[in-house]
């Protein structure tokens, strides 16, 4: 006659091993077609552009680009915005410290694409608007997808950036992504 525990355990083991089957074998819930949608439209990313300054949350923005256009082997626009003052032609030469202010950063943020293994592209565009020099560039590299990184800012001064995703809010030149990074 077999022992009452040794039973115990075989239909414990009996348990375990049906339950273990039960969750390996079973088939996940049908996508819905907005999830699907969803996923189908971020990894239909193939360029991303990323406006840059010479500013932590500009970075950021490149580590998010980099990181979203991983999978899919994204290739990233890094542009360098110089707003124009009005009184100046946007042809005219820059002074030269603006001029290696914007390579530096750009270097900076191609070293982060290139960490990840992704291609870039670089370019300094000159706009009395920033937010009308990034339409263009989504336009002129045929961009999926903008990543722009803001800070708020504790005193009610609106940046170059916060300006420009307010602007980019109200006619998106494609998906706009906005990483706020707290004051």
């Amino acid at each position: 006659m077999p022992h009452p525990l040794g039973v115990l355990i075989a239909l414990l083991f009996l348990t375990v091993l049906g339950l273990t089957l039960f969750w390996m074998l079973r088939l996940p819930g049908a996508m819905t077609q907005e999830v699907a949608r969803a996923v189908f439209s971020v990894q239909a990313s193939r360029r991303i552009i990323v406006p840059i300054l010479d500013l932590f949350y500009t970075e950021r923005a490149v580590e998010l680009a980099c990181r979203m256009g991983k999978q899919q082997n994204a290739e990233i626009v890094l542009a360098y915005i110089v707003e124009v003052p009005r009184l100046v032609t946007l042809n005219s030469p820059l002074p030269p410290e603006i001029e290696s202010r914007g390579q530096q950063a750009l270097k900076h943020a191609q070293s982060i694409v290139e960490r990840h293994g992704l291609k870039s592209i670089v370019t300094i565009l000159r706009a009395r608007e920033a937010s009308d020099r990034i339409a263009y560039a989504v336009r002129a590299y045929n961009g999926d997808i903008v990543v722009l990184g803001v800070q708020a800012s504790e005193s009610h001064l609106p940046s170059i950036f916060t300006r420009t995703a307010e602007a980019l809010m109200r006619r998106p030149p494609c998906e706009v992504l906005i990483d706020s990074v707290p004051a």
